[in-house]
């Protein structure tokens, strides 16, 4: 999940308009999402993130990984905090440049992350597969 929520952030604009458009559909019937804005995209990674060191202690992540994935942590933070308005709409995924160094800085860690899945025992358990 940590891996699919720095893809997101890693996207294009398009892509990025797709999945909020997606995540929303049954809330527009289909129709654009511009609305609600793009801060899901931030706050599935500040959900999943913090987790990050209960995924080392599980083997899910190493230390390594971590530390590449932490500019971007730090990144996001320092723009939400200074955030203004237009940050949050739509409109920035495509000409704000905090944006575009956001990209940059996802696709950076995501060349430090494997593409396989990694999980653990306890990851098993919480999505039910215990087999």
């Amino acid at each position: 999940m940590l891996r699919a929520t720095i893809e997101r952030l890693a996207a294009m604009p398009d892509a990025q308009v797709r999945y909020l458009d997606n995540i929303f559909t049954e809330m527009t019937g289909g129709e654009s999402a511009v609305a609600y804005g793009n801060d899901e995209l931030v706050l599935e990674f500040d959900d999943i993130f913090p987790a990050a060191e209960h995924m080392l202690e599980y083997r899910e992540i190493t230390q390594a990984e971590i530390d590449a994935i932490q500019p971007l942590a730090d990144m996001l933070d320092l723009f939400c905090r200074e955030a203004d308005d237009f940050f949050w709409q739509r409109d920035a995924l495509y000409s704000d440049d905090r944006w575009k160094k956001l990209r940059y800085c996802a696709g950076k860690a995501l060349h430090h992350l494997p593409d396989e899945k990694r999980e653990s025992d306890y990851t098993r358990g919480l999505m039910g597969d215990t087999d």
